[in-house]
């Protein structure tokens, strides 16, 4: 204080906040693409147990989600949405996975296939991590954030090639814009 008044003191102390840019390796983006071809092949094999028209055993799948569902509610719209309209469930969760296979398998827009693939993983955790390795499903989350936020379809893949193109685009058309973010 100054003369018994009291003067304002400033904590605000200004910091410099630099960071270094993480920059990976050509070996390391190799590796996570190899990582997300390889993924893209898990996915696609699952799909040789689900095909349409009849969507063999994803039923007995969807009704053991029901039973062993750790979110309440979910069970009921399961049982009371999902099962009654099993045929539009099929085809598309077949569908889905289908393109996060593809998205990943080839490279084209790896980041749209990581984000469906971490809500299909999401989905394969609420309803059955109770009921069997519940560590493979928060794997399975894990690598579609992974492939989400990390553009891993630019080594060995479409994206690669696209993403040049896209950003070009961008400049001038909204949609180029959007789809940037997914290669």
């Amino acid at each position: 204080t100054l003369s018994g008044r009291k003067v304002p003191v400033s904590t605000v102390q200004k910091q410099s906040a630099v960071t270094t840019p993480i920059t990976v390796s050509e070996g390391s983006a190799l590796t996570l693409a190899l990582v997300r071809i390889f993924t893209g092949y898990l996915w696609f094999q699952q799909l040789y147990w689900k095909l349409p028209p009849s969507f063999g055993g994803l039923h007995t799948f969807v009704v053991r989600e029901a039973q062993y569902t750790f979110i309440p509610g979910y069970s009921y719209i399961i049982q009371h949405v999902f099962l009654p309209n099993f045929a539009l469930l099929g085809a598309g969760t077949f569908t889905a996975e289908l393109i996060v296979s593809l998205c990943l398998l080839f490279g084209v827009f790896s980041r749209f296939g990581g984000l469906l693939a971490t809500i299909l993983a999401l989905q394969l955790y609420v309803g059955l991590s109770t009921s069997e390795w519940y560590w493979t499903y928060g794997m399975l989350v894990l690598l579609g954030v992974v492939f989400a936020a990390f553009p891993a379809g630019r080594r060995l893949g479409v994206d690669q090639w696209l993403a040049p193109r896209l950003q070009a685009a961008a400049t001038h058309n909204r949609i180029a814009r959007i789809l940037c973010w997914f290669v």
